[in-house]
């Protein structure tokens, strides 16, 4: 007969394994469409990682372990100040839900995490090594290939250099396409490699993931990517580091220069998203206009570009302010700034932080918060003594 704790740490190694899969099933009801067009962030979805954490869960449970109070009590509190700001004529509750939803979930995965024995937090290192192996093969073959390699089953999507929409490489007049793995974009897929890279903290790793962001070339990863891998990197290894960077000049010169020339729709999309952002906080300063309704409130204004651009604003914290207010920025940073004031896991903090202001996905695509939750429940499970049954 299997034991529950050889179950309980089967469930552990895939829950880690398939953290960066997206493999689900989307619902689309009215109020997920826009402009007659389907948006991913307001889909009701089931994916098969929410069903290991539930099943994790029920085990971790009912084996009457310690539950983390620390953990337990910040978690309880970000929820609250998130599904306030769902009571004050948010545009859709239903998509705030679909959100709210998606925290407890990646958010009972942290607790669970916080709640493990010191002698146990080793074992999250060799499914998380996996994860970022598989991840990197596959980016690699689709980079090759120049489009998707047929993984469906892990969530990987459909595209090739000729999709419309698909983000590319112009290196020197000659396009490239920039890998996603199972990821819905190529700077989701170098932010989980370089924070998972820091988490495992092996030169080989730290490594062997630089050069999938270098292929994923996302401006703001490799800038995270240099400035972490000299900070974890101390000794002769550097010169190897240099000489990587220094290999690297030809792509990162291209991919930097590019901002101030044909690539500068990017910037003005952002800004006009950042100037968004500042007036809808202005406007509702206290709960913001609701958890995940940042996109239907700017529907009906026109966006920089050649078209609307559906997308949040590109920055956790700005997000925050908008979306859940003062409240549900405070409730953000209490959660992130308890593992900061106690100096735990700081360069992965660090690296988050400054993907946060560049991006949003932490708060708004299930990896990101996934990958939150895992680093803020490392941090717990070190800094936090007290436990509850």
């Amino acid at each position: 007969m299997i034991s529950r704790k050889r179950v309980e740490r089967t469930l552990l190694f895939l829950t880690l394994l398939f953290l960066p899969t997206q493999l689900g099933r989307h619902f689309w009801p009215q109020f997920s469409f826009v402009y007659s067009l389907p948006i991913d962030y307001l889909s009701p979805t089931f994916y098969f990682w929410d069903i290991l954490v539930g099943l994790l869960w029920v085990v971790f449970i009912s084996s009457k372990k310690h539950i983390n109070r620390a953990a337990l009590s910040f978690l309880y509190f970000f929820i609250l100040t998130q599904a306030l700001s769902l009571l004050f004529n948010p545009l859709s509750v239903a998509g705030g839900l679909i959100r709210l939803e998606q925290f407890v979930i990646s958010g009972l995965f942290g607790v669970y995490i916080a709640s493990l024995k010191k002698t146990e937090i080793g074992k999250i290192f060799l499914p998380l090594s996996l994860a970022v192996l598989g991840e990197s093969v596959l980016a690699t073959l689709q980079f090759l290939k120049g489009g998707s390699v047929g993984f469906w089953v892990l969530g990987e999507r459909t595209f090739s250099l000729s999709t419309q929409g698909i983000a590319t490489f112009d290196f020197y007049g000659r396009e490239f396409l920039r890998p996603y793995g199972t990821f819905p974009h190529p700077n989701v897929l170098a932010g989980f490699l370089v924070i998972t890279g820091i988490l495992l903290n092996k030169k080989i790793i730290t490594f062997f993931t630089g050069l999938i962001v270098l292929l994923a070339v996302s401006r703001t990863v490799i800038v995270a990517w240099i400035m972490s891998s000299f900070w974890l990197i101390k000794d002769k290894s550097r010169i190897l580091l240099i000489c990587l960077i220094l290999l690297a000049l030809p792509i990162l010169y291209t991919r930097f220069e590019a901002i101030f020339s044909y690539d500068n729709i990017s910037l003005l999309r952002r800004e006009s998203l950042t100037q968004q952002a500042i007036n809808i906080f202005l406007k509702n300063p206290l709960f913001g206009v609701g958890l995940n309704n940042f996109i239907p409130y700017v529907s009906e204004q026109v966006v920089a570009g050649p078209s609307r651009f559906l997308q949040p604003v590109h920055n956790i914290f700005l997000l925050a302010l908008s979306e859940t207010g003062i409240v549900g920025l405070v409730g953000l940073i209490s959660l992130i700034g308890y593992p900061l004031y106690k100096r735990k896991f700081l360069i992965a903090w660090a690296s988050l932080i400054f993907l946060g202001l560049f991006d949003h996905y932490f708060l708004t695509l299930p990896q990101g918060y996934r990958l939150l939750f895992l680093i803020w429940g490392l941090s717990l499970s070190i800094v936090s003594k007290h436990s509850v049954r």
